[in-house]
């Protein structure tokens, strides 16, 4: 895998906020003994270079905070699943790293663009990594190490992530998706409830027409376990949809069982129109879960 920074994915433009946001000091630390404990250096820098977007305007405060939050959720999400995989303390302190560092260019894409739409705006995962570099943040983590967390944020928000690359970047890039996906399953149902009731956040729209029904291309693909892509949505049902779907890339058993505990599916189906067709989708994806849970 090719990890240098792809500028064609990236719109042209000074990106930071602050053009005299430090750089992070290279530490003395042994590179043989990152732990839990080396996790503080990294939230500290994030936890600053977050702040310097803080706003007046609650509008955008309200989306900053709500990227925070999804953040830190999704750092518990990864190490809570990498406990339940069996992962030792160095793997647990680079998933959450990874965790923390996934979605840092979602800050400076709400600044500019006012979406956290990559369609509208910007690929905000290999804009992170540029972040990331430009300021040294990996720095005092050996260069496989540099390369595995960047690979993994790279990866973060592909439609699909294919088999190659080593078995431990396999893992982490797996793990960082299913514990990003787990929370944007809590952001997505308890954003429905406030649209249900007439409270709206422009940042998290996609410009899809809330228009009755689902897309045929949109059935079949999740009926058949297949991927759904943002250039076939049609509407607001459809991205729901998407949404759905995601649970055929889940990687691991203790993510489906997590999914499955806090309901998020079933939610979901509750902002659906109750159709013939939304049941089948239904029914298809909860068998999938339980077959997959079964099996072990």
């Amino acid at each position: 895998m090719n990890l240098q920074s792809d500028r064609s994915e990236i719109l042209a433009g000074e990106y930071m906020h602050g053009d005299d946001f430090p750089k992070v000091p290279v530490r003395a630390d042994s590179l043989t003994t990152l732990t839990s404990t080396d996790f503080p250096h990294f939230k500290n820098w994030f936890d600053s270079y977050v702040g310097t977007f803080a706003s007046d305007d609650p509008a955008i405060q309200t989306n900053i905070d709500l990227k925070y939050q999804h953040t830190q959720r999704v750092c518990r999400a990864a190490v809570n699943i990498g406990k339940d995989l069996g992962l030792d303390e160095r793997n647990l302190c680079l998933a959450e790293i990874a965790a923390l560092f996934h979605d840092v260019g979602r800050f400076e894409q709400f600044k500019r663009y006012r979406t956290f739409s990559d369609k509208r705006s910007i690929n905000h995962a290999a804009f992170g990594v540029e972040i990331l570099r430009d300021k040294s943040v990996l720095s005092h983590l050996d260069k496989s190490e540099q390369n595995l967390i960047i690979g993994s944020i790279l990866l973060h928000n592909r439609a699909i992530l294919a088999d190659d690359g080593d078995d431990r970047s396999l893992l982490h890039s797996r793990l960082l998706r299913d514990a990003d996906k787990l929370d944007i399953w809590w952001v997505v149902t308890d954003y429905y409830r406030q649209k249900a009731a007439g409270v709206n956040n422009e940042g998290l729209e996609l410009d899809l027409a809330d228009t009755p029904g689902i897309s045929p291309e949109v059935y079949k693909n999740i009926i058949n376990g297949k991927t759904i892509l943002f250039d076939s949505l049609k509407n607001l049902n459809d991205f729901k949809l998407l949404q759905v779907g995601w649970v055929y890339d889940i990687n691991f058993l203790p993510t489906l069982r997590r999914l499955k505990e806090r309901g998020y599916l079933k939610m979901l189906q509750s902002f659906l129109p109750d159709s013939e067709e939304v049941r089948d989708i239904f029914t298809a994806v909860f068998h999938h879960i339980d077959s997959r849970l079964k099996e072990g």
